[in-house]
């Protein structure tokens, strides 16, 4: 079992709960050696919400209780009212806090913090329970097929890039090498005979980096031919053309605003895009981190959202791409 893409399914569920209800919260989970393993709080979450949900995911990982049952059991004269003064004072009674558990046996603490304690004993439940059965097949997109004209030469870029080479194989008038960029879930393959697309028909690959000018600053010195920062004025996405794009990051370097290019030897386009702050479909009033363009339209995709909800219809707990794309236009 791994520990941590499971602790890490529990907390996306917890977090789309959370996003659902309007109240961002920050989630911890910490193993039954108080190790933590996952921490993260939400845009709009409260500062203090961290260390609360530290402190509740501590105490189910080691006492194997939920901190809301816990409770009655530390009050004074009760039989666990000594354990609150150990520890620290790491262990917290207050509701939303529980323990993992694969196959009866006690691995972690999951703790989260955000909300009034019944909004987030609330929040909590619901992300712990196993997601309904789904005719929904699961898609991740983990390989981009590449063409190219000289296997060698774009080999020889994509080491240059610092890229990670998993596999070189060659056969019979045949030929397959996979390279990975850093952090990536996602690899490209390229090769001889692998596509009959034209070498250098592929356009417009984004890569999502923390920092645009640290990134480009890498490629140029690693000698590779990459364009200045720029930013597209109209606050959404980048256009096509040049007539909207101005020089230099997003003045805010807002997320999702700073952009940067670059191209193999082939002509296969790539663009860094800067991401600091995540969209999930709901931004807090006050949350700057978004270009203004950008915050209407999720707000207004979220209204409609919940105007489809009050409707009957399913609500999904991520940001609908198709919504915001009919909000904005």
């Amino acid at each position: 079992m791994d520990l941590l893409a499971y602790t890490k399914a529990i907390a996306e569920r917890i977090e789309t709960q959370a996003a659902q209800a309007q109240v961002p919260v920050a989630v911890c989970v910490i193993d039954i050696h108080g190790n933590i393993i996952l921490k993260h709080r939400m845009n709009g979450a409260p500062t203090f919400s961290l260390e609360l949900s530290e402190r509740k995911a501590y105490t189910s990982a080691l006492v194997g209780l939920r901190t809301v049952d816990l409770s009655p059991l530390v009050q004074p004269g009760q039989p666990l009212f000594p354990m609150m003064g150990v520890a620290g004072g790491r262990f917290c009674s207050m509701g939303g806090g529980a323990p993992l558990k694969i196959n009866g046996q006690l691995v972690a603490g999951v703790g989260i913090s955000g909300g009034t304690v019944d909004q987030d004993v609330e929040i909590l439940e619901a992300g712990l329970r196993e997601p309904a059965a789904s005719d929904t097949v699961k898609m991740n997109i983990e390989v981009i097929v590449l063409p190219v004209a000289d296997a060698d030469r774009a080999k020889r870029f994509y080491d240059d890039l610092g890229w990670r080479l998993d596999l070189d194989y060659a056969g019979d008038d045949y030929r397959v090498i996979q390279f990975t960029p850093p952090g990536s879930g996602c690899s490209i393959i390229f090769g001889k005979n692998v596509t009959t697309a034209l070498p250098g028909s592929v356009q417009g690959l984004h890569l999502i980096v923390s920092d645009i000018m640290t990134a480009r600053n890498e490629l140029d010195r690693r000698g590779i031919a990459v364009s200045d920062a720029f930013h597209d004025t109209g606050g959404i996405f980048h256009h096509a053309g040049s007539g909207v794009l101005a020089a230099g990051p997003n003045p805010q370097r807002k997320s999702y605003a700073s952009y940067a290019t670059f191209s193999d030897p082939d002509g296969n386009s790539w663009v860094f895009q800067e991401i600091t702050a995540r969209l999930t479909g709901h931004i807090e009033d006050g949350d700057e981190s978004f270009t203004p363009e950008l915050t209407d339209v999720v707000r207004r995709a979220e209204a409609a959202q919940r105007t489809r909800d009050g409707a009957g219809e399913k609500v999904s707990g991520g940001l609908n791409l198709n919504s915001i794309m009919v909000a904005a236009g």
